[in-house]
């Protein structure tokens, strides 16, 4: 920490055999359970997610779960008054000493339980904050028994929402159902009921299973069906991705729907909803300009609308909406703001005088657009280039001869081309992503997922030899698209690892006659031929997944390949170089080896379709346009059609959810301070966004004082023609007119990145220096340093190497 002017160049010089239960129906559960746990999916996500969102999450799972396991320090959910405090108390009439007509509360281990027709179930919080009796808290223990005629909406609640599952996780005869507290069957497999679905009790629960499958009927697994619920429920919300179900390429100001629409001379937008309803709206710029995929099903086109993702753009800001209404009033403000802001000046000249009159009126409607931009929350942004991989020796492929047969091997010497995202989430967690429509990324796969196909002999040395004359060969005969994603929280650990291949990678390998089941790991065999996804329209693809935080030890163990394959720098980036793979030095892999004990594997199917007018068409597969370069109109959409989830149990057996839990959830419930409607800054045709994920807007047109030498200060002098001197002077008069303040000059707003601002002010502009008063808040100089540029004064940390300034109250 530094205290004082920044005049000390030392210190600031700046440089720039289990059981189930025998009753299909559940009983009663937290809203954490029925809700909560899978909105937990957002945090830590990669692809597009993890989630911005997580404390206010974290804070929801303590609310929801509190009444099930009471923890010391953790406060009960508001009632319906909103006090945070139960209401009056009442007077009840005296309980008839009957299970059957009276309803008892009482506790296990800390773990809150109720007693309604003679059953024991955990503490449901949604009946209890709308229908519990009123004053329950003030009441002794041994006077929380209430007849059940006196509180019949708690009642009616409890026994009308724990049926059986239905298809619809929003059905309220179902949401509050947990694992039966009955006596359960010793042959089936552990799989219960958490809300409107049968769940697998995956590895990671193996404690709470035990303790539920070990307790008596009755009350004591009541509350281990609460712990058992929890733990279900908060396991699923974190190694499953967020699922995309619809997505398209056109939009329609004037109606509500899914389309894309193109602005610019080489920016477009891609929408997304997701299985829980939530809208994104990535905005791209440079989707014409990065046309490096190689490989024949890419035809040089730069972007490819597939089950991996759009390709081929430079950069992606990301943005969130709860419900596809306010998606579409920000699309529909943001169209127009993106359209006044490419506007030019119209000038002319009047009479015989040679003078230029000129109209700014976009100018200044774009002014007046950025207060009236609708409520939006900010999820990510991301960048992306395309580089190469080079693969040098050790990997054979042989297949059968034959058209589409991989032939001979791939030699040493191959290098093929990837498109690599980096994506930094407004939550402060990020995620890679190496994508390739050719054989450049199933090699990066197989780098990180295993031993084959990187094999070596015998005698140690690799099993493929000789130069790259395959390459050529496999350039041409390769089709579909491979991803590699890793995530990381908001600490810099490792969270998830997803490689992702769709059925045209699949169907390459096995026309070629590669036995996939020894060529790659757990998640990808087929058997008996692969045929699926034949017809024309649909697209499928395969996630192998690795939850870091559902299995922590691996972090260790694939944490140093991680770091290989996907380096970063000091402040977290993706260090985006050429991937070079030694497959003379990959002779094993953890992933490969322990994969079927820990990764998850999700299957999506996609009916696709498109529609274009004018221009020439480009490429096509099997019947389906997928690129149109003319622009002229594309209508594209893709609908989920199936999907499945493969889990691992807690006996270590697979068992396999349909649909895939993410990809038909309940309903995104959005945290209170979900929405912002502080200008976002979204990039347009004519510029990029010049505000980060995750700051906070401020410009410097209006300064709070405006007459003086140095406005606001009681300086006479003479402002230093030197640039560096004019800093140095501004910080000594700022710091002593406003004692209370951190003081921040630079010259130019626009290379500097604010966030957590509190008492931020923009005090002055002296000479094109602007100065800035703040209490606290961090301010990153994403541009060159030097005394010149900015200087600072008052309490905080610096670290010159990021060029970030955390300033502190005094």
């Amino acid at each position: 920490m530094s205290e004082g002017v920044q005049g000390d160049r030392r210190r600031a010089r700046l440089r720039g055999g289990r059981r189930r239960p025998e009753h299909e129906s559940g009983q009663a559960l937290t809203e954490y359970v029925a809700v909560i746990g899978l909105l937990l999916l957002v945090a830590g996500i990669v692809f597009a997610a993890a989630t911005p969102v997580a404390a206010d999450i974290g804070e929801q799972w303590l609310c929801a779960v509190d009444p099930i396991v009471k923890e010391e320090g953790v406060e009960y959910c508001v009632d319906d008054d909103g006090t945070g405090e139960p209401g009056p108390g009442e007077e009840y009439g005296p309980p008839s000493g009957s299970c059957a007509s009276d309803v008892t509360f009482d506790e296990v281990d800390g773990t809150a339980v109720v007693q309604v027709d003679c059953v024991w179930t955990p503490v449901p919080q949604p009946c209890l904050t709308e229908h519990g009796p009123a004053g329950h808290g003030e009441r002794d223990p041994a006077d929380q028994v209430y007849p059940e005629d006196e509180i019949g909406d708690f009642v009616d609640c409890m026994t009308g929402t724990r049926g059986g599952p239905k298809d619809d996780p929003e059905d309220p005869s179902c949401v509050n159902a947990t694992p039966s507290v009955e006596d359960l069957d010793e042959d089936a497999p552990p799989r219960v009921q958490i809300g409107c679905r049968e769940w697998p009790v995956p590895k990671g629960c193996e404690e709470e299973w035990a303790a539920y499958e070990d307790s008596g009927p009755g009350r004591e697994r009541a509350a281990r069906a609460g712990e058992l619920a929890n733990c279900v429920s908060e396991k699923y919300g974190s190694i499953e991705p967020p699922c995309v179900v619809q997505a398209t390429g056109h939009v329609d100001e004037t109606k509500i729907q899914f389309l894309f629409f193109r602005w610019g001379g080489s920016n477009g937008t891609l929408i997304e909803k997701l299985g829980d309803g939530r809208i994104r709206v990535h905005v791209l710029r440079g989707v014409e300009t990065g046309a490096g995929l190689s490989g024949s099903d890419v035809g040089g086109s730069p972007v490819s609308f597939d089950i991996a993702g759009i390709t081929g753009y430079a950069k992606d800001k990301t943005y969130e909406f709860a419900d596809m209404q306010k998606a579409q009033d920000w699309i529909d403000w943001y169209k127009k703001y993106d359209s006044v802001n490419a506007n030019q000046p119209y000038c002319w000249t009047a009479g015989t005088i040679p003078a230029v009159h000129c109209d700014h009126s976009d100018q200044e409607r774009a002014e007046d657009l950025r207060s009236e931009e609708p409520e939006h929350h900010e999820l990510a942004e991301a960048d992306s280039d395309i580089k190469k991989v080079k693969l040098k020796g050790g990997l054979s492929m042989k297949g059968e001869l034959g058209a589409f047969s991989l032939k001979g091997s791939i030699e040493g010497g191959y290098e093929g081309e990837i498109q690599i995202e980096d994506r930094r989430f407004s939550d402060g967690s990020r995620s890679a992503t190496y994508t390739s429509s050719d054989i450049g990324g199933f090699l990066i796969g197989a780098k990180l997922g295993g031993k084959q196909p990187f094999t070596k002999g015998p005698d140690g040395k690799p099993t493929s030899s000789g130069s790259g004359s395959g390459s050529g060969q496999v350039g041409m005969e390769w089709k579909g698209t491979t991803s590699t994603t890793v995530s990381w929280d908001k600490d810099g650990q490792p969270a998830k690892l997803i490689i992702s291949m769709d059925d045209q990678v699949m169907r390459t390998l096995y026309k070629a006659g590669i036995d996939v089941s020894v060529a790659l790991p757990y998640g990808f065999t087929v058997g008996g031929g692969y045929k699926k996804s034949e017809e024309a329209g649909t697209l499928s693809k395969r996630e192998l997944i690795i939850d870091f935080n559902q299995y922590p030890e691996l972090r260790e163990q694939l944490g140093p390949v991680i770091d290989e394959v996907f380096p970063r720098d000091r402040e977290g980036n993706l260090i985006k170089d050429d991937v070079e793979i030694n497959g003379e030095d990959s002779s094993g892999g953890t992933l490969y080896d322990s994969a079927e004990d820990y990764a998850n594997v999700r299957e999506l199917s996609y009916d696709a379709t498109k529609v274009s007018e004018g221009g020439e068409m480009g490429l096509t597969w099997e019947g389906l346009d997928l690129f149109k370069a003319s622009w002229t109109q594309i209508d594209e959409e893709r609908t989920l059609s199936e999907s499945s989830f493969e889990v691992t149990d807690v006996d270590g057996n697979k068992q396999t959810m349909s649909p895939a839990p993410q990809c038909r959830a309940k309903d995104f419930v959005q945290p209170a301070d979900y929405y912002s409607d502080d200008f976002s800054d979204p990039p347009t045709a004519n510029a990029d966004s010049k505000h980060d994920v995750g700051a906070q807007y401020v410009d410097n047109k209006s300064p709070k004082f405006t007459e003086g030498t140095y406005p606001g200060t009681d300086y006479d002098g003479d402002v230093p023609k030197d640039r560096a001197e004019r800093v140095h002077s501004l910080l000594d008069e700022y710091s002593a007119a406003f004692p209370d303040k951190n003081i921040l000059v630079v010259k130019d707003f626009g290379n500097f990145s604010f966030s957590n601002l509190f008492g931020f002010v923009h005090l002055a502009t002296v000479d094109g220096m602007d100065v800035i008063g703040m209490t606290s808040g961090t301010v990153k100089n994403k541009g060159d340093g030097g005394w010149i540029n900015w200087g600072f004064t008052g309490t905080y940390d610096y670290d010159p190497e990021i060029g970030t300034v955390k300033f502190k109250q005094h």
